[in-house]
């Protein structure tokens, strides 16, 4: 027999049917989805299937009442957003679309379960102890600031930035591979986490901090610490280290920092500013000048707390310049029995009072030098006494990763006859008025080859040592020098670089020989010319001879191989 049914009941019983029916218990919360999706309700149930559930994407509860059961909003399949600020929230549960959770100021205690999809969740303003990321491997920002915070657990490699400031946090994971950028200021941390060097970005003010081995590349707020002492600050571009005491001071402010603000603190001084430095913070300090200037600061009593000035040497923050100990001999005037050179161009005044490289058509690089010439320095006799005047020249260091400040610099300077290189008042080491950095040191001279060292090294207020004379202590490239040798140390630049062309030839265009036939009126070969500084008195005996004893000749031919005067000697290791 066929049961016939009212048509209202046939009509609920088909509507039933179609719809898929979610439990919601929180009473609030299905009055608030009742009235922003009218129809959605059916009893204590929501309806998956209702059109705009189906395409909500964020739903904001923040000002929707009481809502403490969240039960029933995984009906949302599409929901991205979810704001439960506000409500005294006690269970999660939402769709495995959502994507970002906000629920700041829900009273929320204890351990907090991250829920499974989300990727972005902001849970301030709590009393969260421990934050527990085991499930939600999508996670990958956190903002859980003003919590009650002492540890976080679960392993989560997808973090990219977390805010855990003004929590109890006295540590945390080293297992965030991915983390960028975090703030842990206002917390209870001792020492900065090692490998807080990973990321881009830290903020770790106001916490007990008295070490750090690693900073972030890009900036770290560490003030309000409790630091000491800092060797470096790694490759940072920014630090503040403001209200720490840093009393025993700073080692190094490192190559790549921009920015440094060091207000109200004990520093007593200021390490070597490197070339970076554009913005210098440090009012209310001990000191009151920098020990020097890089070249884009930005030089402002405002910024600094007193009036611009780089320190003098007679201030305890003076940072002296790079200097030198600096030897060479120069083969022309070398004697073998001696092992020193004679000054004879000196002896028989014919040294300038003027350098005379300038005139041969070199251009000196950097701001100069900080001496002088004292005519006196040419009446010193014996093994002080002045052979002539060589530039010497500080290459950058390109065979290292980072060669720091350096900036390629030359100088005049005068050469003794014991091979020391004197500044131009006659004091040793030789001051250079350059940038501290890695340098490889070369050596020039109007009428020899040149030579540079193969291998550089750094230049500070510590005086470099360099000694072309000792095979065993400098090393240079192969045959760059006469007399290389691991038996007899009394190496000399290779002589009759007559063009100083920084090649030794003896026939042909542009050839070292023609020169001292042309200097003695180019005629009469047997014809002596004295009295003369010139680049063809080779020896620089004070005579220009082509022809006879010491003539100045010969060595030009020796040097190149003695035997096949087409031959060719280059200066070798730099331009």
């Amino acid at each position: 027999m066929l049961r016939r049914y009212p048509t209202t009941l046939l009509a609920v019983l088909v509507m039933s049917g179609l719809q898929a029916l979610t439990p919601m218990p929180d009473a609030n919360l299905r009055a608030w989805v009742n009235n922003n999706y009218p129809g959605a309700i059916v009893g204590s149930d929501i309806d998956e299937t209702h059109p705009g559930v189906q395409s909500a994407t964020y739903i904001d509860l923040q000002f929707a009442g009481t809502i403490s059961d969240l039960m029933g909003m995984q009906a949302f399949s599409s929901l991205g957003t979810l704001n439960v600020s506000n409500n005294p929230i006690t269970y999660f549960m939402g769709p495995q679309s959502l994507h970002t959770l906000i629920a700041n100021n829900c009273g929320l205690t204890g351990t907090f379960i991250v829920p499974l999809p989300v990727q972005t969740m902001l849970v301030s303003f709590n009393s969260i102890t421990t934050l527990d990321l085991s499930v939600a491997q999508q996670l990958n920002s956190v903002l859980a600031h003003h919590n009650q915070l002492t540890s976080i657990t679960g392993y989560n490699g997808s973090v990219t930035s977390m805010d855990l400031s003004y929590n109890q946090l006295t540590t945390i994971p080293d297992n965030f591979q991915s983390l960028n950028s975090v703030d842990i200021s206002h917390n209870l941390f001792a020492t900065l986490p090692s490998h807080f060097g990973q990321l881009s970005s830290v903020n770790a003010s106001y916490n007990l901090i008295t070490s750090f081995t690693f900073l972030p590349d890009f900036s770290a707020d560490l003030s309000h610490n409790l630091i000491d002492h800092v060797v470096g600050l790694g490759d940072a571009q920014s630090v503040n280290l403001s209200f720490n005491p840093l009393t025993q001071g700073m080692d190094n402010t490192g190559y790549e920092l921009e920015d440094l603000t060091i207000t109200d603190t004990q520093l007593p001084c200021l390490p070597y500013l490197h070339n970076a430095l554009v913005n210098l913070y440090c009012t209310n300090s001990l000191f009151a000048c920098l020990p020097n200037q890089p070249p884009n600061l930005v030089m402002s009593a405002v910024n600094f707390g007193f009036p611009p000035a780089v320190c003098t040497s007679i201030d305890p923050c003076y940072q002296p310049l790079p200097s030198i100990a600096l030897r060479v001999f120069l083969q022309g005037p070398y004697n073998s029995a001696t092992l020193d050179m004679h000054d004879s161009l000196r002896a028989q005044g014919l040294l300038p009072t003027v350098e005379p490289y300038t005139a041969l058509g070199f251009s000196y690089t950097g701001p100069g030098w900080p001496d002088t010439l004292d005519p006196s320095v040419f009446n010193v006799t014996g093994s002080d006494a002045i052979v002539d005047w060589i530039v010497v020249d500080m290459a950058v260091d390109n065979g290292v990763l980072n060669p720091g400040d350096a900036e390629h610099y030359s100088r005049p300077a005068l050469l003794q006859r014991d091979g020391d290189v004197v500044a131009l008042d006659g004091s040793w080491p030789l001051p250079l008025d350059m940038r501290y950095g890695s340098y490889r040191t070369a050596v020039r001279h109007r009428n020899h080859l040149g030579a540079i060292v193969r291998f550089g090294e750094s230049f500070g207020a510590i005086t470099s040592a360099v000694d072309f004379t000792l095979y065993t202590a400098t090393a240079c490239f192969s045959e760059a020098m006469h007399g290389d040798s691991l038996i007899a140390d009394e190496r000399q630049l290779w002589s009759g670089d007559v063009t100083w062309n920084r090649q030794l030839k003896y026939v042909g265009a542009g050839d070292d020989r023609d020169p001292i036939l042309q200097a003695i009126g180019g005629i009469q070969p047997l014809n002596v010319v004295s009295g003369l500084y010139s680049n063809a008195d080779v020896n620089m005996d004070g005579l220009i001879k082509y022809t006879g004893f010491n003539n100045d000749r010969d060595p030009i031919l020796v040097n190149i191989g003695g035997w096949t005067p087409l031959a060719v000697r280059n200066q070798i290791g730099f331009y």
